[in-house]
């Protein structure tokens, strides 16, 4: 039976479809770009695609879907009789003029197929729950779709050690796994909940851990650099140059804390926390920023962590912690911060 699983990276979405061990191919339901991999099974595929676009919408997690021509072609029905010859091709059907567009309100189908259950589709739900991510899964994602996109160019400048941005990411990713690791370790220990690579809106962007427990919410961004980091009350520089990590820190906690609200009904404390690994050298004038713990190593966090105090009653913990999981959460419209 048909299984669907959904990938979600820098803001686009697509719908896998597989069979077994053997992957049918996948849709873009909002552009209507899709790859066939298996055309035989091509009937299999969309009514797959159809099914999980109807339960998108219905979630709320999807809107404006439209889907190619192929999606609703019918297979040509061969006419009862003496069989054509081979030289006899019986005409294709012409699909319509238009792309078909899946209407928002209509309903999810009850059963597809008939009483052998031979189509019902089965749904991936990993695709479903961000505790499943790991560290570093967006920014190492990235690095390999620049990699593959300009082999020749990435493989020449690593060479010549020359920095690109498949390099940055690469580099980014392996900071995060580093402290993601050790996030992990810690709240098995402590009891604390932790998401790594939480996408948020459709602009691609993440946030690399998500700490959850009676402290709050914490929204930590991971920075791997092999320079020396400044900083100061109202600004940061790393390598000598200024960076305004700071700025989007702010943001990043600011619409967490929207979005969890809006979710949860809850006024949903947010600190913001920024984790430096592999800085030659650190320093900090005046304490630093007010509002955000800038930290010069991974290990730091943990005694952080552990100092901030309770503001959270347990129920109100794990009502935060299953609206953070949901990827929904995260994608909804209006919410991002002023």
């Amino acid at each position: 039976m048909p299984t669907a699983r959904i990938w979600r990276r820098y803001g686009h979405l697509r719908i896998y479809i597989s069979a077994g061990d053997v992957e049918l191919g996948w849709c873009d339901p909002r552009s209507g770009r899709f790859e066939l991999h298996q055309p035989a099974m091509a009937g299999d595929f969309w009514l797959a695609v159809r099914a999980e676009c109807q339960r998108l919408v219905q979630e709320g997690q999807l809107t404006d879907v439209a889907l190619p021509a192929a999606a609703i072609a019918e297979p040509a029905q061969q006419p009862a009789g003496p069989p054509t010859r081979p030289q006899e091709r019986a005409p294709e059907p012409r699909p319509p003029a238009q792309p078909p567009h899946l209407p928002a309100a209509q309903p999810a189908p009850a059963a597809e197929s008939g009483p052998d259950d031979t189509h019902r589709i089965v749904r991936d739900s990993r695709s479903d729950d961000l505790a499943r991510n790991t560290p570093g899964e967006s920014a190492r994602t990235r690095a390999k779709e620049l990699r593959a996109q300009h082999p020749f160019l990435v493989t020449t400048a690593k060479a010549l050690g020359i920095r690109t941005t498949a390099g940055s990411f690469a580099m980014g990713a392996r900071g995060e796994r580093e402290l993601g690791r050790k996030l992990d370790r810690w709240a098995a220990r402590n009891g604390w909940h932790v998401l790594h690579a939480v996408p948020v809106g459709r602009a691609g962007t993440d946030i690399d851990h998500v700490v959850i427990a009676s402290f709050g919410v914490v929204t930590v961004n991971t920075k791997t650099t092999k320079t020396r980091v400044w900083v100061g009350e109202y600004g940061m520089t790393v390598g000598g140059k200024s960076v305004d990590y700071l700025h989007k820190s702010r943001a990043e906690a600011r619409r967490a804390g929207q979005l969890l609200g809006r979710a949860t009904g809850i006024a949903v404390p947010v600190q913001a926390v920024i984790v430096f690994t592999g800085a030659h050298r650190f320093s900090v004038r005046r304490g630093g920023p007010p509002d955000i713990a800038v930290l010069a190593a991974p290990g730091a966090l943990r005694g952080w962590l552990q100092k901030q105090p309770s503001v959270l009653g347990h129920e109100q913990v794990e009502a935060i912690y299953q609206a953070a999981r949901n990827p929904a959460t995260w994608q909804g419209q209006g919410n991002q911060p002023s």
